[in-house]
């Protein structure tokens, strides 16, 4: 680890153990182009829809002139979900070991987008010290689905901070973008877009499996596990152990069934997030999944051999979880907040992901029988869990007035979900290292 601890960033990383607030994180930017004029840069993109600013670090070759002129940019991007944390943190740790290289020769210029949804990070700011579940999903906040700046523009949502990215992805022409993120409860798992010239070239340069030996190694040397069975990765082809690749059309089936694109309302030739706008440019997407808490029940690879009753069980507690909240739901409100919006996108995902899984009721199997593994169907518990949680928290936060079937019900879900998964907290160092180790091996492909 390399980060400075003279920073409210690094101390909170290195000696607190926890995530670096917004605050902190722009100070530590603003520091190191102080430190550093010649090699580092700070500018404002823009403003948010409530406008708070959009900062970007720029390290490296163009950082103090026009960065288009670099002959290598990596983009990295944090905060593309108000719920996920662990971002800052590799940004702070990932920006000092781009600073402690040598500078002649270096050909690379790294340029850090310090948080691409800052309204929704003032929401969730409640969750920042959280050690518990209970204490996370107590000041728990995620965006409805449209209202996602990585996910907007693929159901024809105009957001600023959306189109704040691809224009950055327009002038800077990346290489590789680089998207750090966070789960809950799980273990660590990337999600590569292919070399685009891969369609008409087979000796392309770039291979996503090449990532697959140095994350493996990065995850063991820092206790994470592999993730091979993440619902978001059910029908991505497998590059490596946790290492999958993506193309619109599989990422647009995907989110079909889980509420982030509802197939009545994407627009028709949309495509999934802004993953893919580097392809225009000759370049490609690493997304690096790094979880809070780990669990070691996701990566059995072996054949599972009782998917049936599992995924009907899975399906009959997302609808019964989701018919006791739907219940509670005619108290709120009649006016529109963004947590009774974010509300809706969870209970849809119920709805979605129970006709989805149950065999009675799906069009065809998640996967073919040979292909379905424990991992995946541990997979399906973890979200058979997680969701409702998700959707009880906000439901609660969106209640006017304190109703103690609320709480009940989210101590309860917090409790079986810990029973369930046996989580344990990955300290915030171990997440920043991480997220550093693999942006740094994908930036190392040629």
């Amino acid at each position: 680890m390399l980060t400075d601890t003279s920073t409210g960033a690094g101390r909170a990383m290195l000696l607190h153990d926890r995530y670096p607030t917004l605050d902190e994180l722009t100070d530590a930017a603003h520091r190191l182009a102080d430190r550093h004029p010649r090699r580092c840069r700070v500018r404002t993109l823009g403003t948010s829809r409530a406008g708070r600013p959009l900062h970007l670090l720029s390290i490296g070759p163009g950082a103090d002139a026009d960065a288009r002129h670099a002959p290598d940019n990596v983009l990295v991007v944090s905060g593309a979900h108000a719920d996920e944390f662990s971002g800052r943190a590799g940004i702070v740790e990932l920006a000092h070991r781009v600073l402690a290289r040598p500078t002649p020769g270096a050909a690379t210029a790294w340029h850090f987008l310090l948080c691409l949804d800052p309204d929704g990070a003032h929401l969730a700011q409640g969750g920042l010290l959280a050690r518990t579940l209970p204490a996370y999903f107590a000041g728990y906040y995620r965006p409805a689905a449209d209202e996602q700046p990585e996910w907007a523009p693929a159901v024809g949502r105009r957001l600023p901070e959306s189109r704040i990215l691809l224009d950055l992805i327009d002038e800077l022409r990346p290489r590789l973008q680089l998207t750090l993120h966070t789960a809950d409860v799980g273990g660590t798992f990337l999600q590569a877009t292919a070399d685009p010239s891969a369609r008409t070239d087979p000796s392309a340069r770039t291979d996503p499996s090449a990532l697959a030996e140095p994350f493996a190694r990065s995850a063991a040397a820092l206790g994470i596990p592999v993730e091979t069975g993440s619902f978001d990765t059910y029908r991505l082809p497998v590059a490596g152990p946790g290492v999958f690749l993506m193309e619109p059309h599989h990422i647009d089936s995907q989110e079909n069934t889980t509420g982030m694109l509802a197939p009545d309302k994407t627009p028709p030739g949309a495509r999934a997030a802004t993953w893919f706008a580097p392809r225009r440019h000759g370049g490609r997407t690493v997304v690096v999944e790094v979880p809070a808490w780990t669990t070691d029940r996701l990566g059995d690879t072996r054949p599972a051999d009782d998917a049936d009753p599992r995924l009907r069980a899975a399906a009959d507690q997302l609808r019964e979880r989701g018919r006791r909240l739907t219940d509670l739901a005619p108290a709120l409100p009649p006016h529109d907040t963004p947590l009774l919006r974010a509300v809706r996108t969870q209970l849809t995902a119920l709805r979605q992901l129970a006709d989805a899984w149950d065999p009675r009721t799906a069009q065809g199997p998640l996967l073919p029988p040979p292909l379905l593994t424990r991992a995946h169907l541990a997979g399906i518990d973890l979200w058979a869990h997680r969701i409702p949680v998700r959707a009880a928290a906000l439901l609660r936060r969106a209640t006017p007035e304190p109703d103690p079937r609320l709480d009940e019900l989210l101590h309860t879900w917090c409790a079986h979900y810990r029973r369930r998964f046996c989580p344990t907290w990955l300290p915030v160092h171990r997440q920043a290292a991480h997220h550093a180790n693999t942006a740094e091996a994908a930036a190392r492909l040629p």
